[in-house]
């Protein structure tokens, strides 16, 4: 059954929103003497690293404020870079790659980690999808209709757990309201054309206030989106070169005819995405408590081989995750003792199937927990805050049917945290501690606890008014998986055949940072150092073995076995611990040519490089370095800009891994702003990748059999009011 006919609250959400908004929008256009209460229209875009980041620390502070580096998307920033996946729309920035399995699956790589060392979370609480698991798994969590995403670039396991030791990203889409506002009714739509996927997407956000006065309010909130793509466009062939050739030699060999590579389109990439959520909140001058209720459906397709004709429509994925959330925060006197109490609780109930060519149901995956946190803010003597907080974890994670690698298995977690800073001068300094446990339960096998103290300190010194020096030490300890202990078997999304190791003991990072930062003058952005050593770093190694199927089980034989050659298989990969290093650069400078009340002409430059190893090997999917060059000019009205984006040859290669061509991709873009009455439209068109160039990025598992998308025009509307 296709995803359009399944009925599902997802579907009210989209109809019920957008038919509010847009009769909201009349209203407002309408409204008499409108046009003279219209907001004016943000000439230009704030400048790097002077955003309010509410990821890294437990209160808001600006990004030159934090010893940490992070990333903030919002506003037409965020509405030029959205794409169908997390990973793909945070792709471009700086130190950040993805995943890339095709267009519906992809996961953010920040310096070249991933998986269970980058935590993903949607408004402060995690997602408690399987995406962590394996690459072919898509986040659950829609781009469209997001408020903002913070990403935290380095350890964040203070706050969130041992999870985050590569970096935390949170997704923001406030539906939950947390502040008292004048306005009845706030909203929005959006709608956008992508000619690459032939694809169209559309969803709007409606905010009521239905009852309140000036202390406060009950709002209610809802939201929905719909997102359909085909086949996406890619330039030349799915297959590789080195691939089309080894299998156009296989053929000869066996005395076949040559294999018809698929080529312009990527077999079975097309998906369909809709959700949409409600909620409501009673807001007050001093904090707010709300619940939200959401829905998130999909369905993609896995890529893989591409040969014309061949299992016609593929393994796709159909995906359902089902979310409430609970917020509530109480602020109190900035100079009290007691500065305020904040509570959140995250619970989801996640399933996907992976579905045959014929429609049957392969393997299906299941996950139901939830993710609790409470902080106590507080203060002292001048210049001291911090928080003490406390949070609750629960997964439990089922894999049933053929690729059913892993056990079931519940992982509980427990952890208690501090965060403390002390602002003396110019000088501002930052502490943390966590104690966490962890208790993993899985089937057939004895029950594990690991406890692992947790700690970091930071310093930000400002230099002068534009200058600061910002740098960090942190220790992290993160306990081993189910998939690195207890993995058994085939497994689709990464090509091969996986073994876990029960005995494997935690993994102890260190993690060094130094930021040189300048905010303002002609010349802004941050150059950043970086290095993190790993006790047992925790990944998977080729054996030399090869996985073959005999009726239903699988036999583990020498790559030279005859039996091998014959029948083919799948390469053998042992979870295994070694000693690592991760270091690397990354740059981001922003020229301000001309800067004047009415127009912004600016030139970007990035780059960012990571090196990683293992017992003197190379470890494996590490991105290749990067640079950027962009420039972008900016009026009250009008936005045009382009960039051109340059990654390097991937040749520092793991043991049984291929190099990685290097490849440019140029985009540009064109916005223009209307305003009537208090209606802002935005009206906006993107080109990616305009010289259709073929890219295969180092980090996919999919690089020598999915390429990137070819040329795309996206063309879009979005309105605010």
């Amino acid at each position: 059954m296709s995803l359009s006919r399944l009925p599902s609250i997802a579907s009210f959400f989209v109809r019920t929103s957008l038919a509010l908004v847009g009769g909201a929008c009349l209203l407002h256009a309408a409204s008499p003497g409108a046009s003279s209460a219209a907001p004016a229209a943000h000439t230009h875009d704030p400048v790097a690293l002077d955003q309010f980041v509410t990821s890294a620390t437990p209160f808001p502070r600006n990004q030159v404020d934090l010893a940490q580096s992070t990333t903030v998307l919002s506003g037409r920033p965020l509405l030029l870079r959205q794409q169908a996946t997390l990973g793909e729309t945070l792709a471009s920035e700086t130190g950040i790659h993805a995943s890339s399995y095709g267009p519906g699956a992809s996961r953010p790589v920040i310096r070249g980690l991933d998986g269970e060392r980058i935590l993903i979370l949607e408004n402060g609480t995690a997602l408690l999808d399987a995406s962590s698991v394996s690459p072919d798994h898509a986040v659950s969590v829609e781009p469209f209709l997001v408020e903002r995403i913070e990403a935290v670039r380095g350890p964040a396991s203070l706050l969130y757990g041992s999870t985050a030791v590569g970096g935390v990203v949170n997704v923001i889409s406030h539906r939950i309201e947390t502040e008292l506002r004048d306005e009845r009714v706030r909203g929005g739509a959006e709608a956008r054309y992508d000619s690459a996927a032939r694809g169209f997407a559309r969803g709007g956000v409606l905010d009521l206030k239905l009852l309140g006065g000036q202390n406060h309010a009950l709002v209610l909130h809802l939201d929905g989106f719909r997102r359909d793509g085909k086949d996406v466009r890619i330039p030349g062939y799915a297959e590789s070169a080195t691939v089309r050739q080894e299998e156009a030699e296989e053929a000869r060999r066996d005395r076949q005819p040559a294999p018809d590579f698929a080529r312009d389109r990527l077999p079975n990439s097309a998906l369909t995405s809709e959700g949409g959520a409600a909620g409501l909140s009673l807001v007050g001058r001093q904090g707010f408590a709300g619940f939200s209720h959401t829905r998130f459906n999909t369905e993609y397709g896995v890529p893989g081989h591409a040969h014309e004709g061949e299992e016609e429509g593929g393994v796709r994925i159909r995906l359902r995750q089902q979310r409430n959330d609970v917020q509530a925060e109480w602020r109190g006197a900035p100079t009290a003792t007691v500065q305020g109490f904040r509570f959140r609780l995250g619970h989801a109930d996640y399933k996907h199937d992976e579905l045959e060519p014929d429609g049957a149901v392969g393997t299906r995956f299941t996950n139901r927990g939830h993710d609790a946190r409470a902080e106590l803010l507080h203060g002292g003597a001048p210049g001291w805050s911090g928080a003490l907080g406390v949070q609750s974890t629960r997964s439990a994670l089922t894999a049933e049917g053929e690729e059913a690698f892993l056990p079931p298995s519940t992982t509980r977690g427990a952890a208690l945290f501090a965060f403390e800073e002390v602002a003396r001068g110019a000088l501002t300094w930052q502490f943390g501690a966590r104690l966490e446990e962890t208790r993993l339960a899985a089937a057939g096998h004895r029950a594990r606890r690991d406890r692992e103290l947790s700690g970091s300190a930071g310093l930000v010194w400002k230099l002068d008014a534009a200058w600061s020096l910002a740098a960090s030490l942190s220790r992290t300890g993160r306990a081993a998986n189910t998939q690195e202990r207890y993995a058994d078997g085939p497994h689709a999304g990464t090509q091969a055949f996986e073994l876990g190791d029960p005995g494997l003991d935690a993994e102890i990072s260190t993690g060094m940072e130094v930021s040189l930062r300048r905010r303002t003058g002609a010349v802004t952005g941050a150059l950043t150092l970086f290095a993190n050593r790993f006790r047992g770093y925790i990944f998977e190694r080729a054996t030399g073995e090869v996985a073959v199927e005999h009726d239903g089980e699988w036999e583990l034989v020498a790559a030279n076995d005859p039996e091998a050659k014959e029948h083919g298989g799948l390469p053998v990969y042992q979870f295994v611990q070694r000693d690592a290093r991760f270091q690397g650069v990354e740059a981001e400078v922003l020229w301000h040519l001309h800067d004047t009340r009415d127009s912004q002409f600016d030139l970007r430059f990035s780059a960012d490089l990571v090196r990683a190893k293992a017992g003197g090997e190379n470890l494996p999917r590490i991105p290749a370095a990067r640079v950027a060059v962009g420039a972008l000019w900016v009026t009250e009205r009008w936005s045009l800009g382009a960039e051109v984006q340059r990654t390097f040859t991937q040749e520092r290669t793991a043991p049984g891994e291929s190099p990685s061509a290097g490849y440019g991709r140029l985009g540009a873009h064109v916005t223009r702003v209307l305003a009537t009455g208090r209606v802002r439209t935005e009206v906006f068109l993107r080109g990616s990748n305009l010289t259709d160039r073929e890219a295969r990025p180092h980090p996919s598992f999919l690089k020598e059999l999915a390429p990137l998308p070819g040329r795309s025009l996206t063309a879009g509307v979005r309105l605010a009011f």
